[in-house]
């Protein structure tokens, strides 16, 4: 594994894995209870966890692109980390104390959006770290360090199932949190070097607001995230259908969802950590156009086969694709805009939501029309369009 070898023999590259892995310990943590801290816990009908989290998801965007513009305008890219750290730990922090209901809205909707920026600014750090070392294998390094974010998913959320199903009150998520995100904080506080004095060039760019924008808004830049938004918008619909498709079977229950998922999120990381000769041998567009269509092909299948013990197989070929999906469209379109690497990472914001949005989207318009299989086979559709018409676009260079 050379680009595990490279990393761990780069101090930058090795703080900027173990930010990640910090950083994944409190994402694991949080995300999947969100919802039932919010609902459960805390009280919320539906529909107000639903205006909160859409808040907080639109107000996570406009933070991401400001940070990323901002920081390669004046290459302050240390201040921006330690500030998006520090209001994660502090939010989970003041959530874990406080207890109450107004410090659940003023943290998912002030705090965290400018916490989850971290995970662009992750990514946009570790390019510029990454272009230290040889082009050709700068993206496996990224997907080599974008799999250390997988793991706190299968290693902390089994040790919650237990925590939880043992009596721990679920506010406990919030302390693990703020302990998570202290760590992160300490990296930047205590060893990051200053800017300035990285071993990459990082001058900033000067550009204004508006400039900026106008590059980030570029027709070809807009063209190809949606396609990319497209294909992610599979990972999403999987995270939705996976628990619906599964525990709808008789003898199947929440313990079949667990290990179904947890199966493939740890074959997820191999796969990634092996991504450097595909990527060489095949480039990230026809990469990616064939990812798609393997994770086209698994979301079709799995409403099909769900009953039948073959269904266990399908986490290997989910795996497969996944890991191609979840990393080198970050390695793309922080090369779509390569000489602002804070954008980069703005663009990857970008692309997350739209893929949040477009899943659910597909969810809605998928179970309106005839149910659980229909939203997998609407959501294989666009997953197999994204990845083919990026690879026509990548092809042709349209504008």
């Amino acid at each position: 594994m050379h680009a595990i070898r490279t990393i761990l023999a780069d101090r930058a590259l090795s703080l900027i894995a173990l930010a990640f892995l910090t950083h994944g310990a409190f994402a694991a943590s949080l995300v999947p209870y969100r919802s039932l801290l919010g609902v459960d816990w805390f009280g919320f009908t539906d529909g107000q966890f639903a205006v909160i989290y859409a808040a907080g998801s639109a107000l996570s965007l406009l933070c991401a692109i400001g940070v990323g513009v901002l920081t390669d305008r004046t290459g302050r890219r240390r201040n921006a980390a330690r500030l998006a750290a520090l209001a994660g730990a502090s939010g989970g922090a003041l959530v874990f104390l406080a207890d109450a209901r107004w410090a659940f809205v003023a943290v998912h909707v002030l705090f965290l959006p400018v916490g989850m920026t971290l995970f662009a600014q992750l990514f946009t750090l570790a390019r510029l770290a990454a272009s230290t070392h040889p082009a050709a294998e700068r993206a496996a390094i990224q997907s080599a360090i974008r799999a250390v974010f997988a793991v706190p998913f299968v290693a902390i959320l089994p040790v919650w199932s237990v925590v939880l199903s043992a009596g721990a009150p679920l506010i406990w998520i919030y302390g693990a949190c703020a302990v998570a995100e202290g760590l992160t904080l300490a990296i930047f506080v205590f060893a990051w070097p200053r800017d300035g004095l990285t071993r990459w060039r990082d001058p900033g760019s000067g550009l204004r607001l508006g400039a900026a924008l106008r590059e980030l808004g570029a027709p070809p830049v807009m063209l190809r995230t949606a396609c990319l938004a497209g294909v992610l918008a599979g990972i999403q619909l999987y995270l939705i259908l996976t628990g619906l498709i599964l525990t709808d079977i008789d003898g199947r229950d929440a313990g079949d969802v667990a290990i179904f998922a947890g199966a493939v999120a740890g074959l997820e990381i191999p796969f990634m950590l092996m991504m450097g000769p595909p990527l060489r041998r095949l480039g990230p567009v026809r990469l990616i156009a064939s990812a798609a269509v393997v994770y086209a092909g698994f979301l079709a299948v799995f409403p099909l086969v769900g009953p039948f013990p073959v269904v266990w197989v399908l986490p290997l070929v989910a795996a497969m694709a996944a890991a191609v999906i979840l990393t080198v469209p970050m390695h793309y379109l922080q090369e779509l805009m390569a000489d602002r690497p804070g954008a980069g990472g703005s663009l990857i914001a970008l692309c997350n939501l739209v893929a949040q949005l477009m899943g659910a989207a597909i969810f809605w318009a998928g179970t309106a029309l005839g149910g659980y299989a229909m939203a997998a086979w609407l959501g294989a559709a666009a997953v197999a369009a994204g990845g083919l018409a990026l690879a026509g676009l990548d092809r042709r260079g349209a504008a």
